[in-house]
């Protein structure tokens, strides 16, 4: 199993203390390295289920998705198609109060159409909503692959 790595720098943007900002940043930590674990052991439903009800992905060369549903529906295709070892590294997190944003990097392995695989990486930007459950989820997703 991979661990998720993270890099972060806590931004604050109000004014929210430091410890909380921490605080934030630790659980929001936690939630990407749950969704990461999610995806590299195949379970598509575990991953949309730290999206919000309603959120959104724009994803690379596709249209918007809207909803957990589709959302589930995206990354069951991903994992059909063989991506494999997502690596998330959260780089930047700006806290303010129920709602979080989250720039990072991502690796994966897809397979190159040869029989092999082939190493992707890229980075995303991620607005985080704070459930009425107390847990982080993401509510706005969008990626793109570095060149």
């Amino acid at each position: 199993m991979k661990h998720h790595h993270i890099a972060y720098v806590v931004l604050s943007a109000g004014l929210m203390a430091p410890a909380a900002l921490a605080d934030t940043a630790s659980e929001i930590a936690a939630r990407s390295a749950t969704f990461e674990a999610a995806f590299n052991s195949g379970d598509a439903a575990g991953v949309a289920a730290h999206y919000t009800e309603d959120a959104v992905i724009l994803a690379p060369d596709t249209d918007r998705i809207d909803g957990r549903e589709a959302i589930a529906g995206l990354w069951q295709a991903f994992i059909d198609a063989g991506v494999v070892d997502l690596d998330l590294v959260t780089t930047e997190i700006e806290a303010m109060g129920e709602t979080a944003n989250e720039i990072g990097a991502y690796t994966l392995k897809a397979p190159d159409g040869n029989g092999g695989m082939v190493e992707a990486a890229g980075k995303y930007i991620v607005i985080w909503r704070r459930g009425a459950d107390d847990q982080w989820y993401l509510d706005w997703d969008i990626w793109n692959s570095n060149p």
